[in-house]
């Protein structure tokens, strides 16, 4: 034994995946170098071309990982035996949930489509695609027994994800300790529970027959 000890292979690219998900949150793409994250990631910058390719292969793989993820849970809910408007809901607090567990998400997708995504390949794009195709599935099933209206998919999701996107850029804003003593409506402390609740109620309504 050397004594030296042995790098975990597992919690480097864990690293690597946080501190990038964080800075290209707060930075955009451009604003983050490799040299950066390999600095908050407390790692040598050859460690991420270890598992990645370069820069964009990160970048993408970020936000696949959370594309996924939300296409797994939209799928799974779809797939349930709940009744329409229950899928409804639970679609509703997995948006916001994920929120919670992947705060870096709503930023990167905020500025990547205000970008024009131009970072968003076709792997990635397919990903978007079956969230929005599972999420289509729950109003085709709500229509179908009549306590869904018909209506887009798209314009659909862009109605419920749109505001619940925009509450989280809120949040990261009223969070920051320099503002948090300003007296701005936007800058008020609501709660998760809360953001539920009132996005249930309003794509409920959107959906009436």
């Amino acid at each position: 034994m050397t004594g030296r000890k042995k790098i975990s292979v597992v919690s480097t690219k864990d690293s690597v995946f946080a501190s990038a998900a964080s800075l290209f949150s707060s930075h955009g793409f451009n604003g983050v170098s490799t040299e950066d994250i390999a600095r908050d990631a407390s790692v040598n910058k050859a460690m991420i071309y270890y598992h990645f390719a370069d820069k964009l292969a990160l970048y993408r793989a970020i936000v696949c990982e959370g594309l996924q993820a939300m296409g797994e849970t939209v799928g799974a809910i779809a797939a349930s035996t709940q009744t329409p408007d229950k899928k409804l809901d639970a679609f509703v607090e997995a948006f916001v949930r994920m929120t919670e567990t992947r705060p870096w998400m709503p930023a990167i997708m905020l500025r990547e489509i205000a970008e024009g995504a131009p970072r968003l390949d076709p792997e990635t794009l397919s990903h978007m695609r079956k969230v929005i195709e599972h999420f289509g599935a729950i109003l085709l099933h709500g229509h179908q027994r009549g306590v869904f209206r018909a209506i887009h998919p798209v314009l659909a999701y862009e109605s419920i994800i749109g505001p619940i996107i925009i509450n989280a850029a809120r949040e990261r804003v009223a969070n920051q300790p320099e503002r948090r003593q300003l007296d701005m409506p936007m800058l008020v402390s609501i709660t998760h529970e809360a953001v539920i609740g009132h996005m249930q109620e309003a794509a409920r309504r959107m959906l009436e027959p």
